[in-house]
């Protein structure tokens, strides 16, 4: 079938494997393996997260469309932004934090008042 043909042809341009893909979407990596091998059919809400992902169309994904440009759209990781992205999934208010990001980031970039000092890093 072209969903797992497709899923897997996005994972390996976007030079992840099935393990690095699960810990960024949340799935398992057998369940990527699943979805790869059409063994199973992810549901919308996931077809939606691997588009979301990888910037492309739900359609390319489905076989509705043959044009894929992810190549352009493209966004590459580093570890740390991973490892990142990961600790910030244990904080309690993270869907908060996902709700409206640029808020969060805005704050991150705020300064400390003068008179506090900073905590040196231990």
């Amino acid at each position: 079938m072209i969903v797992g043909k497709r899923l897997k042809e996005l994972r390996e341009k976007n030079k992840l494997t099935q393990e690095e893909l699960g810990k960024i979407l949340n799935l398992n990596k057998s369940t990527i393996s699943h979805y790869e091998n059409d063994s199973r059919t992810p549901d919308l809400e996931k077809l939606e997260r691997f588009a979301n992902f990888y910037n492309v169309d739900i359609n390319y994904i489905v076989g509705l469309d043959n044009n894929c440009s992810s190549e352009k759209r493209s966004v590459k990781i580093s570890d740390e932004e991973l490892e990142l992205i990961l600790e910030m999934r244990k904080i309690k208010n993270y869907n908060k934090v996902l709700s409206d990001p640029k808020r969060y980031a805005k704050l991150l970039d705020i300064s400390i008042p003068k008179g506090i000092k900073k905590e040196k890093n231990k």
